[in-house]
């Protein structure tokens, strides 16, 4: 039988660039696991994850890294300098609720950005207390909306609105940008035809056995270090683009303006603060794939993301991933969706959720199996939640 892997210790998170010396390996002790960036001229181009006991030899653990790394660097080495678009049309609008502190880091690594974004705004989605949300947003010098109905797509909507930048570029307020990426994020928008703009979110910190299951169970570090281009032909899986969850998330994602107010921003019966607890990013990049439009993903607009705490969390947040996940297949159905591909696309998901939950059963899964049943509960749920959700919409 598989051993299950060990959840008991921390993990760290380290970098090493490969541009210089050959490239030396970390010695941590007492980590479960070492989460390693591997950059280029500072250019993020491969990650790799070393678990506690499995740490090669020196001249492996070198062709492993040049391994890994390979893809990102061939990436580079192609792409060509491009018209991309300058750092003053691009609004930042960071949703917030009930989380000052949060907030005011990921401020502090946006002013630190030069050239500067052409605006910040930060969307605060009725904190109990708006004084801490506004005091950390007037430190930063950023632009200030409140709403007085939580909804974190109200929020996002809102901060677009007020924006006046051609390009609005989401991020959650849990996370620290890394120092490419507003340059990631412009230079995706190479052609009037890319609609919108995602990076990669990798974890700011592992110190938590709940830091470490969402990390090993989750795809959000798993897009790779090649840029991509998405559209209705490029056909990634056969259920495309009912998983969009492929192009990125609503975390790290730039939009065109004016397009995305004109298609109505993203759905407010759909997103955290609403029973569907999700969705909504979803929605919109299967929209815009339907639509028409681009997404193209940039791994170099990469942020760092403070992954779960706690247990308690990581439940809510499986219960909440399987009802958002419902809610938009539900919502992209009544949006024109053929019923027969989604209710496909649903089993398939459906089956990869039991072969998850049989895997931790038998002790081969990442997660505890109680973790899977949250999940798939969310997923039951999901159609219920969002039926409520447009209710009262």
């Amino acid at each position: 039988m598989t051993r299950r892997p060990d959840n008991s210790a921390a993990g760290v998170v380290r970098e090493l660039e490969l541009a210089g010396d050959a490239p030396a390996m970390p010695r941590e002790t007492g980590a479960c696991l070492v989460y390693l960036l591997l950059r280029w001229q500072g250019r993020p181009v491969g990650r790799l994850i070393m678990e506690k006991g499995a740490v090669p030899d020196l001249p492996s653990f070198r062709a492993k890294v040049l391994d890994t790394a390979a893809p990102g660097l061939g990436d580079l080495r192609r792409q060509e300098p491009a018209a991309v678009a300058r750092s003053a049309d691009v609004a930042v609008v960071i949703a917030t609720r009930n989380r000052a502190h949060e907030l005011a880091a990921t401020l502090d690594r946006l002013t630190a950005l030069h050239p500067a974004a052409g605006a910040v705004i930060v969307a605060d989605s009725a904190s109990d207390d708006p004084i801490p949300v506004a005091r950390a947003a007037a430190r930063a010098g950023a632009q200030l909306v409140r709403l007085e109905r939580p909804g974190l797509s109200r929020a996002r909507n809102a901060g677009a609105t007020a924006a006046t930048q051609p390009l609005v570029a989401f991020l959650d307020d849990d996370c620290r940008i890394d120092p490419g990426w507003l340059d990631g994020i412009r230079a995706g928008f190479t052609a009037d035809s890319v609609h919108a703009v995602t990076g990669q979110l990798l974890p700011a910190e592992l110190e938590t056995a709940a830091q470490i299951l969402f990390l090993r169970a989750f795809h959000m570090d798993r897009r790779g270090f090649v840029a991509r281009s998405f559209h209705a032909a490029s056909r990634p899986s056969r259920h495309w683009p009912l998983d969009p969850w492929r192009m990125g998330s609503g975390g790290n994602l730039a939009v065109r303006r004016e397009i995305f107010l004109a298609g109505g921003g993203f759905r407010t019966d759909l997103g955290l603060g609403t029973p569907s607890r999700g969705g909504e990013d979803l929605f919109f990049l299967w929209d815009t794939i339907r639509g028409g439009g681009q997404v193209v993903y940039r791994p170099d607009a990469m942020a760092w993301h403070r992954h779960h705490r706690s247990l308690d969390e990581l439940r809510r947040v499986m219960f909440g991933y399987g009802a958002g996940h419902a809610a938009f297949l539900r919502a992209a159905r009544l949006a024109g969706a053929p019923r027969g591909r989604v209710a496909l696309y649903t089993l398939s998901w459906l089956a990869s959720r039991m072969a998850r939950l049989a895997g931790s059963v038998t002790g081969r899964g990442p997660l505890p199996a109680a973790m899977v049943l949250r999940e798939l509960a969310g997923g039951a749920a999901g159609p219920v939640l969002a039926r409520r959700a447009q209710a009262a919409s």
